[in-house]
Order: structure tokens, then C-alpha cells, then sequence
């Protein structure tokens, strides 16, 4: 007879507090691809407070620089000859209009800080919700391969309807926890534990690792446990698209809302003030914003492709809540420079 208590002892555990979050969101929902559209929502509102001090630094750019720019090119004829009293007398002139050098690159910055704390916690709990279906399946086969008279045709079609794939679905997603791509629904042992780029990285219970009950036609006990839901649900060639997880339609939403999201943003941005060297060279931060501005596109797409479609859901989700905040924000911007500048041209006319 197999020890339950040892089984029990082998059940997985959540420790990532983000994960814990998104866990416990889930448990409540019932359906993890609506448990990150509810639990984006969430973070930005929570977040909405620096999303609007970013837009409010950038606007104070903008209306800075409009000062600014004529003042630096006097400057630059005046000390042509001396970069170092130009450097100066720019930092000087920037701090007077009040124009802060990290309000483009810094918003950059929080933002992926915040985008890798979040995907260590939606990584926690893909990991942990794929270890606890493992976990669960594996003591309903021990119990039933105990069973006196149960064959094996019994057991694989029991494994089939213990895998819920309604449960792992989202829309037009076979499972959520892979991702939207040709990859097959139902991850393979390889998958499971492997650590490479878009693999689970999953751990074993110790039960399914030494399950030995009535494994005739399986080499392990992960096969023994999800080979036939394997056979079920995966493709049996590349082009057999109705056994996809998915078709694409995330990773292409994701990259082209992250794109549109830069242009949005790039677009109300003030130019970046020139900054020189000691010898009168510009320095080449511009360039590296620039660079900054494009590494988001570019992450989003790889981790759309190969990570979970969870993750990519978040990203869509979080790209789309961004790109109508800008839009809006940026509307409601204009039309206020716009009556601001109707003020000052009254108060001109009336002086005159």
C-alpha cells in the first residue's frame, strides 16, 4: 500500500507573494486567464498614482522646454568656446525652469522594475498551479491503480477527465499556462521541469517521481499520470492547428499595443536638451533613452511567444489600459495648453 502521508508531505508550496496574490485571486474566480485580466486592473489603479505624476513631469517638460530652447541656443553662442561653463550654465538654466533630467529615462526604469517583479510573480504561480494539477492527478492514479480489476484503458481514461482542460482554458486558449503559439496544450515531462527559456521549471512531487503502480506502457511516472491527456489533447504534427494552444493572436496584440503604446508616448515627449562632454562633444544619453523607449517592444514580444499566454494576457491587459490612459491624458492635456494659450493671448490683446 502506498504511503499517503508520504504524498501529502510532497504538496507543493507557493512562497512568492505576488504569486500568492494572483493565487489567491484565482481560487476566488475560478479561471486563471480572467484572474489576470481582474488582477491587472487592479495593479493599475493601484499604480495610477505614478502613471499621473510621469504624465504631470513630462507636461512640466514640455512647457519647460518651450522656455528653455531659446535660452540654450544663446547660451551655445555665447560659450561656444567653453564647454565647461556651458555645461554649467545649461544645468543651471534647467533647474531654474524647474526641467528634470530623469523624467523621461526614470519612468522607464520603474516601469520594467515593476514588469519583472510581476512576472516573477505570475512565473510562482504558473509554476505552482501546473505542480498542484500534477500533485492532484497523481494521488487520484495512485488511488485508482490500487483499485482491484481496474485496467488500464480504465486508468487512461480516468487521467483524461481528471485533466479539466475548461480549467486551463481562456477564450480560444487550450491552456493558459502555455503559450499562445503552436506549442502543444498539455506540457510534456521536458516542459515541465525544464528551466530554459519558456519552460515551466517545475518541480516533481516526490510521489509522481517513484510511481510505480500499474505503469506498463510508460517510462516514468509523469507519462504514467499525463501521457494519455498528452495523447488526447497535443498535436501529432506541426500543421494539425486544432490541437494548437493557441494561434498567435495574443503575442501579435501584445507587440503591436507596446509599439503604438511608445509612439503615444514618444510623440508628447519634449527633445531631450543636448548635453556635452568636456569637450563640447554631446554626450549620448539620448541614445540610450531612445534605446529605452524600444527594449519594452522588444521584451514583450519574446516573453508573448514563449512564456505563459497568462503573462501575455497581462501584458495585452496592462499595454491597453496604458495606450487609452496616454490617449485620454494627452487629450485632456492639449485642451488645456490650447485654453491656457487663448488666456494669455486675450490678456496680450487687452494690454495692448
Amino acid at each position: 500500500m502506498v504511503d499517503l502521508s508520504q504524498i501529502l508531505a510532497s504538496a507543493p508550496v507557493l512562497t512568492n507573494w505576488i504569486g500568492k496574490l494572483i493565487y489567491k485571486m484565482y481560487e476566488w474566480i475560478g479561471n486563471f486567464g480572467w484572474t489576470v485580466v481582474v488582477f491587472t486592473i487592479f495593479l493599475k489603479l493601484l499604480l495610477s498614482p505614478l502613471d499621473i505624476w510621469q504624465k504631470r513631469t513630462m507636461l512640466k517638460n514640455n512647457r519647460a522646454m518651450k522656455v528653455i530652447n531659446p535660452e540654450l541656443e544663446k547660451l551655445k553662442k555665447t560659450y561656444a568656446g567653453s564647454p565647461d561653463v556651458l555645461q554649467q550654465k545649461q544645468m543651471e538654466l534647467y533647474k531654474k525652469h524647474g526641467y528634470k533630467m530623469t523624467g523621461g529615462c526614470l519612468p522607464a526604469l520603474i516601469t520594467i522594475v515593476i514588469f519583472f517583479i510581476v512576472f516573477s510573480g505570475f512565473n510562482a504561480a504558473v509554476r505552482y498551479e501546473n505542480e498542484r494539477m500534477v500533485y492532484d492527478m497523481t494521488l487520484t492514479y495512485q488511488e485508482a491503480a490500487q483499485t482491484e480489476g481496474v485496467t488500464e484503458e480504465q486508468l487512461d481514461n480516468l487521467m483524461i477527465s481528471t485533466y479539466d482542460e475548461e480549467k486551463q482554458g481562456w477564450l480560444w486558449i487550450k491552456n493558459v499556462f502555455m503559450s499562445d503559439t503552436y506549442t502543444n496544450p498539455v506540457p510534456t515531462l521536458d516542459k515541465f521541469v525544464g528551466r530554459g527559456l519558456g519552460q515551466l521549471g517545475a518541480t516533481l512531487p516526490a510521489e509522481t517521481k517513484l510511481l510505480n503502480v500499474r505503469m506498463t506502457r510508460f517510462e516514468n511516472g509523469y507519462d504514467a499520470v499525463l501521457r494519455p491527456a498528452m495523447e488526447y489533447y497535443n498535436r501529432t504534427k506541426f500543421f494539425d492547428m486544432k490541437h494548437w494552444n493557441g494561434y498567435f493572436i495574443l503575442p501579435l496584440i501584445s507587440i503591436t499595443l507596446s509599439v503604438f503604446s511608445v509612439k503615444v508616448t514618444k510623440s508628447n515627449q519634449p527633445e531631450m536638451p543636448t548635453q556635452t562632454d568636456e569637450n563640447g562633444k554631446p554626450k549620448n544619453g539620448q541614445g540610450m533613452m531612445k534605446a529605452m523607449n524600444w527594449l519594452m517592444p522588444i521584451m514583450m514580444g519574446v516573453f508573448a511567444l514563449f512564456y505563459s499566454s497568462a503573462f501575455c494576457i497581462y501584458m495585452v491587459m496592462n499595454s491597453l489600459i496604458t495606450v487609452i490612459f496616454n490617449v485620454t491624458f494627452n487629450a485632456i492635456a492639449k485642451k488645456r495648453e490650447a485654453q491656457e494659450e487663448d488666456q494669455r493671448l486675450a490678456a496680450t490683446f487687452k494690454k495692448n
